[in-house]
């Protein structure tokens, strides 16, 4: 039997441990946030036309949701092959689901002042109203639920910290680079645009433009591959899929 208030605890001491002590010691780390998404933001700003920039700042606050999924990763799979810490909640109650989202929520620590930032910039930029904010957020939170799951569930599997960085690093970077989050599905040649959704992130990107009142491209014409509801579906059932993996093929115990 499950003892809810057990793992409610663990959930609530994780993410303050691995998310708000580290901060409060270290208030340095909290750059590691705005520097990626900001830098990339900035050379749209130089090289883009002016018509990109709202898309290149949702593409920001996706791609800081994105790589909490980077962070989860490293952290889990740090702390467990290092600091054996994964083997001392293995042998107490606590459950990997409440593992998993207690240090989940510990990134949500690092990233939101920078999802904070993005926001009323976008807010500046385009004059986004208060429901479509709520949208917007109601999509970040799916992105992140989808990628802290996804990265949870990498960190499991391996074996030497050597191959930590270079693989979460080309994993969540072609999650957030290469599909059209940063900019509009229209630059992608109309014949090649349904491989765009071979990705999950695609669809984040699709949603929070369209949150953010931005145009979106025809997919070859088809309205049901071009409409809203077709984005949502792609993205609650990467959502899903990403979560009951991590729940069922995890390796929760060492083998």
């Amino acid at each position: 039997m499950v003892n809810w208030r057990v793992q409610g605890n663990a959930v609530v001491r994780l993410s303050y441990a691995n998310g708000i002590v580290p901060l409060w010691r270290s208030p340095v780390m909290l750059l590691a946030g705005f520097l990626t998404p900001l830098t990339l933001v900035f050379f749209l700003v130089v090289i883009a036309p002016s018509a990109i920039l709202p898309y290149g700042i949702v593409g920001a606050i996706l791609f800081t949701a994105l790589f909490t999924g980077n962070g989860i990763m490293n952290d889990c799979a740090y702390l467990r092959l290092e600091r054996q810490l994964q083997q001392v909640f293995v042998a107490s109650p606590v459950r990997p689901t409440a593992y998993a989202l207690g240090m989940a929520l510990s990134e949500l620590a690092f990233t939101l002042p920078a999802l904070v930032m993005f926001l009323v910039i976008l807010w500046i930029v385009t004059g986004i109203g208060a429901l479509p904010v709520l949208a917007l957020l109601g999509v970040v939170l799916l992105t992140w639920l989808m990628a802290s799951s996804f990265g949870f569930l990498l960190s499991t599997f391996f074996r030497r910290l050597r191959e930590i960085w270079p693989i979460g690093a080309v994993v969540f970077t072609a999650l957030s680079v290469l599909p059209p989050v940063f900019y509009p599905m229209s630059v992608i040649p109309p014949g090649y645009r349904w491989l765009a959704f071979l990705v999950p992130s695609t669809y984040a990107g699709q949603l929070a433009d369209r949150a953010a009142g931005l145009s979106v491209a025809s997919i070859n014409g088809n309205p049901i591959l071009s409409s809203a509801s077709f984005d949502l579906v792609g993205l609650v059932g990467f959502t899903l899929l990403f979560v009951l993996a991590s729940m069922q093929l995890a390796r929760w115990r060492e083998p």
